[in-house]
């Protein structure tokens, strides 16, 4: 038998879909495979555990830069991680966005290490602010 990519997706509560959420992710591993598969695809049935939920994978802003590139992210349902395009998300009135954002980034992408998970927040708190002001 094929052995399967080793992902999951566990909801520990339901959300309201009339709001509109920041979700982390940790570990970032390479290329947020890990990610990709939950929140770009439906391989871990995120519809099913979220209805009424679309989640938007944020990524380094230098991908939409690249031709033929931004188009296949974009319809990947990747977003840019600029801080205006969370603010522009969260700000949808009738609710039903998931930010998705890689709580250590680019440094523990490039820190990643098999056996071993640092998760880097100590200059990693913009997100954090923006939670707050949108609530």
């Amino acid at each position: 038998t094929p052995k399967k990519f080793p992902i999951q997706l566990i909801r520990t509560t339901p959300l309201d879909p009339r709001r509109n959420y920041i979700f982390g992710f940790h570990p970032h591993g390479v290329l947020a495979a890990g990610a990709f598969g939950n929140f770009c695809t439906e391989s871990t049935e995120f519809g099913k555990k979220f209805p009424g939920l679309s989640p938007h994978l944020l990524t380094l802003p230098c991908w939409f830069r690249l031709p033929l590139f931004r188009e296949y992210a974009m319809a990947g349902g990747l977003v840019s991680s600029e801080p205006s395009s969370l603010e522009h998300l969260l700000a949808q009135p009738r609710g039903g966005h998931a930010a998705v954002i890689a709580l250590g980034g680019p440094p523990e992408a490039l820190d990643a290490h098999p056996g071993a998970l640092r998760l880097q927040l100590r200059a990693r708190r913009g997100f954090v602010r923006i939670a707050l002001k949108f609530g």
